[in-house]
């Protein structure tokens, strides 16, 4: 064990410390040869020590790699037998070293990134959150997003400032507020993407008083946020959140067991993931009996899989147990059935076939017995897996792509809410005579929660302006869908023309706009994303002739009456 693996009767021993290779030891020259000694000067000139330390630094950021790694003796061990002049020239920092390395990097970068967003062509919008590690060190995130002087879409992440205190309104208006200032954009900042946190709503208040802007306008919902409260809705009720933190709060496993399984079949799926997870034997016991399955279906593919966790912070983990418990059921239900037979053969013994009742000394009944999955239960899981897969694709679809500029566009907000409206409302219809009442609770839930959004985008005129500027929309378009709601049609004329405003007197370069092609992309977005041949979005598509036409008709009240 000391020999091979380093392991005394004491512990793990320190590396032994061998000489140091030489470049003369490595290249196997001779010092004393003016050529060797010529060759070994070119080969230590071609090592750059600046080169190195931006590599290193580079290595350590992107891959997070922690400073302390830098003194282990197996790493500087590995360095000097790759080459000596690493260590020769002193090149391999200590931990206190590549954090100073690391920050003067920042800080000679920092100029470039501050006068890059001075030339952006737009204002500079922010999205922002709060987040703790795992050492409880509370950091918030700030990304920018905007035009450059070349009209490039841009999005960086501009800082990770540490939060001093409680993640509370004012606190993190202070951090906004210092890098906003410390960047020099205070004066040309546009929109807030941030969650629905009431502290962010408090950030905002702040910040807008400080800069002059109205918070109502500039504050952006995340969707994604939305999109997983609404699911949250779908699978738990009204009272996600303190659902969860009663579960958190039980430690024992049978009352959590116990809170789960009053949730239906998806408690009832969760605990058995669960239960199959607190056990090795169980971990490998469903790859055995897929094992079994696929042999007896004659599949080419022998692939066996792991069942996932779900968890309590992201509804799209429940979604994909789901999925993956569904397509495991068969050995589910086998394993589960095996520990009920089991029980049931223990309570026939001790009570003699039931012709005694059971003594009071005697095993416990395993939670998992009364979990087991009946097949109206798989086929709610199935039903919820298809309620749910529209929004799963509506988070892919807003998320957007930042490198590539694709999707996540404002203008496919309220489309993506009217269209999941839709979903929900049709969904609710569908399963209103079913005899458990888990969907049809469930997706009127969840239309309650996005529809409380969808209202709430009422307070920026920016999603309704981004479908009037659109040219596959236009007011006409608005219109015809707002025909019912003569109210928002009108709140959202001043709202839009107030924002236009704001915008007019700008100088903009004159381009033809390609209304079929903008209609034909518009089309081509809700094909994607629709699950179904049904019409599901309130805000129709138009067809290229009404492309056409609303093109000619402009801003209507709100502005020129021209699409250039």
């Amino acid at each position: 064990m000391e020999e091979v693996h380093h392991i005394s009767k004491g512990g793990p021993m320190q590396p032994q410390r061998k000489k140091q290779r030489t470049l003369l030891d490595m290249v196997d020259l001779d010092s004393h040869r003016p050529k060797d000694q010529a060759l070994m000067n070119a080969f230590i000139s071609s090592f750059e020590p600046l080169r190195f330390q931006h590599l290193l630094i580079r290595w350590v950021a992107c891959d997070n790699i922690p400073f302390h790694k830098l003194e282990s003796p197996y790493f500087r061990d590995l360095m000097a037998y790759s080459n000596s002049a690493i260590a020769d020239s002193g090149s391999i920092p200590t931990h206190s070293t590549i954090r100073e390395w690391i920050v003067r990097s920042f800080n000679r970068h920092k100029g470039v990134v501050t006068e890059l967003l001075r030339r952006s062509l737009s204002r500079i919008n922010v999205s922002f959150d709060a987040w703790s590690s795992r050492k409880f060190m509370s950091l918030l995130g700030l990304t920018v997003h905007f035009l450059d002087d070349e009209g490039k879409f841009r999005t960086f992440l501009l800082g990770l400032p540490r939060i001093e205190g409680r993640h509370c309104g004012e606190n993190l208006a202070d951090r906004v507020s210092e890098m906003l200032h410390e960047y020099g954009f205070e004066d040309r900042v546009g929109y807030f993407v941030a969650d629905n946190a009431e502290s962010n709503d408090t950030c905002l208040d702040d910040l807008g008083i400080e800069l002059g802007f109205k918070k109502q306008h500039r504050r952006l919902r995340c969707c994604g946020h939305i999109i997983n409260l609404v699911a949250r809705s779908i699978l738990f009720g009204t009272h996600a959140d303190a659902f969860e933190e009663d579960c958190q709060a039980n430690k024992e496993i049978q009352d959590e067991v116990k809170l789960w399984r009053s949730k239906g079949p998806i408690g009832k799926l969760h605990n058995i993931v669960h239960w199959v997870n607190r056990s090795g034997q169980r971990i490998e016991r469903p790859h055995k009996l897929q094992s079994i399955e696929n042999t007896a279906l004659g599949l080419d593919d022998k692939t066996t899989y792991d069942v996932v966790m779900d968890n309590a912070t992201r509804w799209n983990s429940s979604e994909a147990m789901m999925e993956r418990g569904y397509m495991l059921r068969n050995a589910l239900d086998s394993l589960v059935q095996a520990e009920v037979t089991e029980w049931n053969q223990y309570v026939a013994r001790r009570t003699q076939n039931g012709a005694r009742p059971m003594p009071n000394k005697c095993r416990k009944k395993p939670t998992i017995v009364d979990d087991r999955m009946a097949t109206e239960d798989w086929s709610v899981i199935a039903e919820y897996l298809a309620i749910l897969k529209p929004l799963k694709i509506a988070t892919n679809r807003l998320e957007g792509r930042p490198r590539e500029g694709k999707f996540g566009a404002i203008w496919e907000v309220l489309l993506t809410m009217e269209w999941l409206l839709k979903h929900l409302e049709e969904a609710k219809l569908q399963h209103e005579r079913d005899e458990e009442p888990y969907l049809r609770i469930g997706c009127n839930l969840g239309w309650m929660k996005l529809d409380q959004y969808y209202t709430l985008t009422e307070d920026s005129p920016a999603y309704l302006a981004s479908l009037v500027l659109h040219p596959a929309f236009r007011w006409s378009t608005v219109e015809s869908q707002w025909s019912d709601h003569p109210d928002w049609l009108a709140r959202g004329r001043v709202a839009v023309q107030e924002l236009w405003e704001e915008y007019r007197s700008l100088p903009i370069e004159q381009d033809t706009i390609n209304c079929h092609l903008a209609s034909h992309l518009y089309w081509h977005h809700l094909t994607i994303m629709r699950p179904h041949d049904t019409p599901s979005a309130r805000l129709t598509h138009p067809s290229p002739e009404g492309c056409a036409a609303t093109a000619s008709v402009g801003l209507g009240e709100c502005g020129p009456r021209s699409c250039h």
